[in-house]
């Protein structure tokens, strides 16, 4: 039997090199890179611009990496594939027919191809006789609960030859919102042979064991709960040890977001970057006395010695205090997945 893998999904803004960099130290066994429109890099005539450049990176230790195309022509789709090919840096070819995004779905993308599953056969089709890298297909199990296409497409990917697919357990008119699906994941790993990875819903690591156990799936893909705990992957391998997971204290979330923080000025300007950890300090450094002030001062920070300065500091006042670990009164609410829930409600309302 295959040993199980547990990935990190992807999720547009946020699965940079920068943070698939952070998870693959944790233990990570795979992931897939942003988003890459296959309409601008397929016909892109003019050198990459610094920004999809920063898409495209590759760290050394990055492993089992996917290059991650979204689009609905054919043809488009398979230049992309055969461009990404050429570039030499990555390990499969990722088609994604999972999101649920209004400008992407709005575009006939993403999601929307359930809506056409002979498009996205021929989608799937072309990109596989384009390349010679692996072909994996990320997907929702339909576009609603009367149109639950999951079980052919998935069928269809095997027939075509692809490695692997990633089955996320919700339609696309749920969003985010509800239960998981496990038992319709659970049919469809059971009636085909290639590898599915279950995905959506899991918030830790015991929830990724039981997910797993529940789907018969291959692996468990790990999204937004990756976002605020990077170590889940870590932890997912101590619990299977049969070891107890202990809670990460402040010297090590700090160290975290200070690296972060410098891989990610690696790649845009410095005054970017920081505003962009201003939510990951938000994730990271909940539950530690004093943390909001931290986030309230974070604000006026813009480069990279101000922002390590602030963590620094602050780390030594709790260490002078003797208060390094997490105290779960001082978690807020609401969490990290009732603000995606909020965020897919406001979503609902515009479609």
């Amino acid at each position: 039997m295959q040993t199980p893998e547990f990935l990190l999904a992807p999720m547009d803004g946020m699965t940079r090199a920068s943070f698939r960099s952070i998870c693959f130290d944790y233990g990570a066994d795979g992931a897939t890179t942003e988003m890459i429109q296959s309409l601008a890099f397929g016909r892109a005539k003019r050198p990459m611009s610094p920004a999809f450049q920063e898409v495209l990176a590759r760290y050394p230790g990055e492993r089992n990496l996917a290059a991650q195309l979204i689009g609905s022509d054919p043809a488009a789709m398979a230049e992309s594939a055969r461009r990404l090919e050429a570039l030499g840096r990555f390990d499969a070819v990722d088609i994604n027919m999972g999101c649920p995004a209004r400008k992407v779905v709005g575009s006939g993308n993403g999601a929307a191809l359930l809506k056409s599953p002979e498009r996205a056969v021929a989608v799937m089709a072309a990109v596989k006789a384009a390349t010679s890298l692996p072909v994996r297909l990320k997907l929702r199990l339909g576009w609603d609960a009367a149109h639950i296409t999951a079980p052919f497409l998935v069928r269809q990917a095997e027939a075509l030859g692809f490695q692997s697919v990633t089955l996320h357990g919700r339609t696309r008119e749920q969003m985010y919102l509800g239960p998981v699906d496990t038992p319709a994941i659970r049919a469809v790993c059971d009636a085909v042979r290639i590898p599915v990875y279950a995905n959506g819903g899991v918030t830790c690591a015991s929830d990724a064991l039981a997910f797993l156990r529940d789907t018969h799936a291959a692996g468990v893909a790990i999204g937004r709960a990756a976002l605020k705990a990077p170590w889940i992957f870590e932890d997912i391998a101590t619990l299977r040890r049969g070891e107890s997971v202990g809670s990460r204290r402040a010297p090590e979330r700090v160290a975290l977001l200070i690296r972060l923080a410098t891989l990610t000025c690696g790649h845009r300007p410095e005054g970017v970057a920081i505003r962009e950890m201003r939510r990951f300090c938000g994730w990271m450094l909940a539950g530690l006395t004093g943390y909001d002030a931290v986030l309230t001062r974070l604000n006026a920070v813009v480069t990279l010695d101000g922002f390590r300065a602030l963590l620094e500091g602050y780390l030594d006042d709790l260490e002078k205090r003797g208060d390094l670990e997490i105290h779960p009164e001082l978690l807020p609410k609401p969490t990290l997945d009732t603000v995606a829930h909020r965020q897919a409600r406001r979503m609902a309302k515009w479609m």
